[in-house]
């Protein structure tokens, strides 16, 4: 895969991305509504005044969110974690006696508990030192809802131990609501959990769904689209579903027709299908698109590459390559 399309797809995981110039409306929300992919509520909170700093999916499959009141100096974190059972009372209390221990251990007193609503809370103040002292608040939060556990973390600069009226009034905010409509790029991310794990049969189906939707009202960038149609061929490849990856990667060419990646993509496609003329018309393809674009990222060596390691004792196969990867004259 290019560096820049990791990179593409690293973003999409990223939480500690930060927004930078001119803040956006949609970046300071009223409410933060967060939902996972296959999910019909979401958890919400009032958070007016709030700036997004990371709204999306970790490779673990954890929904995340976090944002940060410039005024208050206060942050908020969402995560949102699916089990394979019945997600319990219990259960979050564990988490929260974990959290406990570990916030204890440098501290003279550990976190107090205390109820709010119906949620268990346990707040703790980290003390800072250094050039400078800035003391923490902390409020951890935990609930619960079907198979899903919801983790919420408060915390606020400059803070002391009953300071944390403002960090429990957005606690008190918290509802359960119907989740918005998912879209190509909830689906996108919902598949590419599993897709960095190597799960590329979990992969599919959520990026099949980006697809249909891209194709119905397409809303994604053009790298982004173009990320999208590789790894979801890349994961009816490596699950043994050759046709279907064939046939992506063509609806791709009919998109993109110039995009040397698709055109080594579907070259690949050829040789698991024991195609060799086609893949080699596909690499001879991919490497005339590539030096007639201005693609900032290498095309892959085939000479290098497992995907053509049957062909590569032909002589014609192994002259073909070894002409592509001379340089242009």
């Amino acid at each position: 895969m290019p560096s820049s399309t990791k990179l593409l797809l690293a973003s999409l995981f990223s939480c500690t991305l930060v927004m930078t110039g001119a803040v956006r409306a949609e970046d300071r929300p009223q409410q933060a509504s967060v939902a996972l992919i296959d999910k019909t509520w979401a958890v919400n909170l009032d958070i007016p005044g709030y700036r997004v700093l990371a709204d999306g999916v970790k490779p673990d499959s954890r929904r995340y969110f976090l944002a940060t009141n410039d005024t208050t100096a206060m942050d908020l974190s969402i995560t949102l974690e699916a089990v394979s059972g019945q997600a319990t009372e219990q259960g979050c209390l564990t988490h929260m006696q974990a959290i406990a221990r570990i916030a204890a251990a440098p501290f003279d007193a550990g976190p107090t508990r205390t109820e709010l609503q119906d949620l268990s809370v346990f707040e703790y103040l980290f003390h800072e030192t250094g050039g400078q002292r800035a003391d923490h608040l902390h409020l951890f939060a935990c609930t619960i809802r079907e198979n899903v556990y919801t983790d919420i973390h408060l915390s606020q600069s400059g803070a002391k131990t009953g300071d944390g009226a403002q960090l429990r009034k957005v606690l008190e905010s918290l509802t359960i609501v119907a989740a918005a409509k998912a879209g190509s790029l909830d689906h996108f991310r919902a598949g590419s959990a599993p897709y960095v794990q190597g799960q590329y049969k979990q992969a599919i189906p959520y990026y099949e769904q980006a697809v249909a939707l891209e194709r119905a009202n397409p809303v994604l960038t053009k790298p982004l689209w173009r990320l999208l149609i590789h790894n979801l061929g890349v994961a009816y490849r490596r699950t043994g579903d050759l046709a279907r990856a064939k046939t992506i990667i063509d609806y791709g060419l009919s998109q993109d027709p110039a995009n040397p990646f698709f055109h080594y993509d579907l070259a690949r496609t050829y040789a698991g299908m024991n195609e060799r003329e086609r893949t080699m018309q596909s690499l001879h393809d991919a490497f005339l698109h590539f030096r007639l674009s201005n693609e900032r990222d290498p095309i892959p060596d085939p000479r290098q590459d497992v995907s053509f390691g049957r062909f590569m004792l032909d002589p014609v196969f192994r002259t073909l390559t070894e002409s592509l990867m001379q340089p242009a004259i």
